[in-house]
């Protein structure tokens, strides 16, 4: 029994002996790694970076982008195209800016950011639906935008005002862009804006279109939540014009339960 017990500190000494053998094995060989990868880039990517040809950079400003790039990579840099932004000062697709700038010495490889242009900037496009000929007219010559076409249209609308525009508010145009109008003529004498009858009672519709000189026309009946003898829809719509004595058609609500 006392040998077991006087042989067990020499085991674990043994053990940790070897231990300690494979850490220092370990340890020499990441730093014999670390040694070569250091002397690696110290002879061979060191000196390859640093005498890399060198090249000076032009004047790529109010040069065509197809022109930059191609030079750029005649001289073996890396064009990167950025934009567009809209500048007049240069035409569209033409750099407005470089960088780095024209004179700086750089790397082969090296990339070159050239900002393109998109011409004249853009605007949008106002809202001239119900604004007299004249203030839209301003408004427009004010955004550098003309008028191509003004189509004349009868309208419930006053004569002279505008009443539709060939592209929506919020459109971005370019300045000098022309646009269609349409401008009214005023109600045609014995015409009528049909009113809005939708939701109304089918008696209260009834009564609404009297009063307008019109009257309900075709009856569609449709299964509905909404009460029975509730408009659902209505055709001509609200501001169609109709002559005196014509016919709304429209769709009532049935609720069979």
């Amino acid at each position: 029994m006392n040998n077991l017990v006087n042989r067990k500190p020499i085991v674990i000494f043994a053990s940790m002996k070897k231990g300690i053998k494979k850490l220092l094995i370990v340890a020499s060989v990441l730093l014999i790694l670390i040694i070569l990868a250091l002397v690696s880039l110290d002879k061979f990517l060191m000196p390859w970076y640093v005498e890399a040809k060198q090249v000076e950079l032009p004047n790529l400003v109010g040069m065509h982008k197809t022109q930059a790039i191609e030079l750029l990579e005649s001289l073996k840099l890396k064009p990167v195209t950025e934009g567009p932004r809209y500048d007049a000062r240069f035409e569209v697709d033409h750099v407005l800016f470089q960088n780095p700038p024209a004179g700086r010495t750089v790397k082969e490889n090296r990339r070159v950011y050239i900002h393109i242009s998109g011409g004249e900037p853009l605007v949008k496009m106002p809202n001239l639906r119900q604004k007299t000929y004249r203030d839209a007219r301003i408004i427009l010559e004010r955004l550098g935008l003309a008028i191509r076409n003004l189509e004349q249209v009868k309208s419930e609308l006053p004569a002279d005002i505008i009443v539709d525009q060939e592209f929506e508010e919020g459109t971005f145009l370019a300045k000098g862009d022309s646009i269609d109008l349409q401008i009214s003529i005023g109600p045609r004498i014995g015409m009528i804006a049909v009113p809005s009858i939708i939701a109304r009672s089918e008696s209260e519709a009834n009564r609404i279109l009297r009063r307008n000189n019109l009257y309900i026309g075709k009856r569609t009946y449709v299964e509905s939540t909404l009460l029975t003898n509730t408009i659902i829809s209505q055709s001509p719509s609200e501001g169609y014009l109709l002559n005196i004595g014509d016919s709304v058609d429209v769709e009532i609500a049935i609720n069979r339960r």
